[in-house]
């Protein structure tokens, strides 16, 4: 392999690790502007004391807002593998074996889509919790 070529390919690698970097900086960025409805400690307590429906509508919003942020985490690692695909395999381990970035990108990807899933029931199971503490309240 010539120098050239080398240096070209370690050039690829640094700018998908800049632009892997880049979009980490921004998400950290917006995720601090936007105040988080609970923090862990809060979930936490609100999970176990939870008893009216304003509780479980909390709790709902919680997973709901939870589960929108997990589906753009899978999109963007969706995106990031389907633009890898279209690279040539340009960076090596010591052992010449090109690197399977695009299959990290899509485990991560099915990953943050099936915990959005997961959110997404949560967030249903408290939205049926809140109503039935509401009817209770209404027949009483």
């Amino acid at each position: 392999m010539s120098k050239t070529h080398h240096n070209f390919g370690r050039g690829i690698a640094l700018a998908v690790i800049s632009l892997v970097l880049l979009t980490c900086t921004v998400e950290v960025r917006a995720a601090a502007q936007t105040p988080a409805s609970l923090s862990k400690k809060e979930l936490k307590t609100l999970l176990a004391t939870a008893k009216t429906s304003a509780d479980h509508e909390r709790l709902a919003a919680y997973y709901r807002d939870e589960a929108q942020q997990l589906r753009a985490k899978a999109q963007e690692f969706s995106a990031q593998a389907d633009y890898l695909a279209t690279q040539p395999a340009t960076i090596e381990s010591k052992q010449g074996i090109s690197c399977n970035c695009t299959s990290h990108y899509r485990y991560f990807s099915k990953l943050y889509s099936k915990e959005a899933k997961d959110a997404e029931t949560l967030a249903a199971q408290h939205d049926q919790l809140a109503q039935q503490y509401k009817s209770k309240a209404a027949q009483h």
